[in-house]
């Protein structure tokens, strides 16, 4: 796939992303702020500056994982479930042992509705591969400065 197809591949992403959203049924307020919070974490997955900020440390010094969205999933679905209010989203995880995309990938579950909702899945998708979102368990919240979410966070502001 061309570096062309994948952005247009990311922006259908990204729209799909936001009608997921309006059928939520969030109040206006939250129903605004998922959209807002949305559009800018997807605008800054593209942004070198902000992978680097999130993914480089003393341990670790790759930052590109080759498709925008990659490699975020942690670190935007527990930043957006800071964002919108942790009372209502559930971290999931699902194992790399029981999906095509063999490493394990974070999303969050609306708890109110049931829904899934994963910010990040183009990742997978561009490469044809569906998560089975039914198949993850839920997972631990971790906002340590160590911690991508954490990194994440305070790039798009969310944390001072």
């Amino acid at each position: 796939m061309s570096s062309q197809e994948k952005q247009k591949f990311y922006e259908y992403a990204t729209l799909n992303l936001l009608n997921q959203i309006n059928k939520l049924k969030l109040s206006p307020k939250k129903n605004h702020d998922a959209v807002l919070y949305t559009r800018v974490f997807r605008e800054l997955f593209k942004h070198d500056e902000v992978k680097q900020y999130t993914f480089v440390t003393d341990e670790n010094d790759i930052w590109d994982f080759g498709y925008d969205s990659a490699g975020f999933c942690y670190a935007a679905s527990v930043s957006f479930a800071i964002a919108l209010g942790i009372k209502d989203w559930q971290l999931m995880c699902i194992d790399g042992d029981k999906y095509a995309g063999r490493m394990d990938h974070h999303y969050l579950k609306h708890i109110p509705t049931g829904t899934f909702f994963d910010i990040t899945y183009d990742q997978f998708a561009v490469k044809g591969i569906t998560v089975p979102y039914e198949l993850g368990t839920p997972a631990q919240f971790s906002l340590s400065s160590k911690d991508t979410p954490y990194r994440f966070a305070k790039a798009v502001g969310i944390l001072r």
